[in-house]
């Protein structure tokens, strides 16, 4: 069991998500946890109030004590938040970076602590219901201990993986973004029960179990997508039919290029934010 302090930097949607999953795998109790913002006193109270956290824009109170110090506001607001918390920020702390695009280096130079240890991680909204999948960076210099204490943390919200920090960029456009990509195929599924008179009662649990069985599919038969799909796909039927119509709209290019330019994206707020503080 991991006893220490938990402190949150930035009150928004993947930090809710985050607790909302370790208090739900009970690795952590909700007096660890400690969250703080820069200005938003309403969000504050409605965190205390749904989960008991310790919610306050006393930057001080949060970090204070905190084995573990997640950076989780908007890259925008990374250089100001970090300006402002770097005296609370200690060399025995952990820090983990949930900021898209701001680089290790980067977050050390803004605390102006080469030693302090960093781990940067992209784990997702889906860590809600402990279904995220995360993607974890460190230097080789980080201790062995504090890199398993990020391991367990994210093993209670899904599955967890360390790659490379140049590999991040790729990790986010696919993967840390993949929810909403997903959210967005479910989107045209209602669109089209509605146009085709299907009563939305009946659409909802409907394109719900199609995601679900579909994803056990893939995972209780270990057969790839093509063979599942070809399985479903009968010469001039239905299925078939949808996937000709599919195929000349070039979807399947339209989703590469999705990935590629949201993995472009990250690399060039990672140009511009290090461009801006002239790194």
């Amino acid at each position: 069991m991991f006893l220490g302090k938990v402190a949150f930097i930035g009150a928004g949607s993947i930090a809710e998500a985050l607790i909302v999953g370790l208090l739900e795998s009970g690795y952590l109790e909700s007096d660890q946890i400690a969250i703080t913002n820069k200005e938003d006193l309403e969000r504050l109270d409605s965190l205390h109030n749904k989960y008991g956290v310790l919610a306050t824009s006393n930057r001080q109170l949060a970090i204070t004590g905190a084995s573990v110090v997640f950076l989780a506001m908007k890259p925008k607001d990374v250089g100001a938040a970090l300006e402002q918390c770097k005296d609370l920020i200690n060399e025995k702390q952990l820090i983990i970076s949930l900021v898209a695009g701001v680089s290790i280096n980067t977050i050390r130079q803004l605390l102006g602590k080469e030693s302090i240890n960093i781990i940067r991680a992209m784990p997702t909204t889906s860590s809600l219901v402990r279904k995220s999948a995360t993607a974890i960076s460190y230097s080789d210099e980080l201790p062995f201990e504090k890199a398993q204490i990020a391991k367990r943390l994210f093993e209670r919200v899904g599955i967890v993986a360390k790659v490379e920090e140049n590999e991040l960029h790729a990790m986010t456009g696919l993967f840390g973004s993949g929810p909403a990509y997903i959210y967005y195929v479910v989107e045209q599924f209602e669109r089209a029960a509605m146009s085709l008179g299907i009563h939305r009662d009946i659409a909802k649990p409907f394109i719900q179990q199609t995601l679900i069985g579909s994803i056990s599919m893939l995972q209780e038969t270990n057969k790839s997508p093509l063979t599942l799909r070809k399985k479903v796909t009968s010469p001039n039927g239905t299925t078939e039919a949808g996937i000709s119509v599919l195929e000349d709209r070039e979807v399947a290019s339209s989703f590469l290029n999705c990935f590629i330019e949201a993995t472009v994206r990250s690399r060039e707020i990672q140009e511009e934010y290090e461009k801006m503080l002239k790194i």
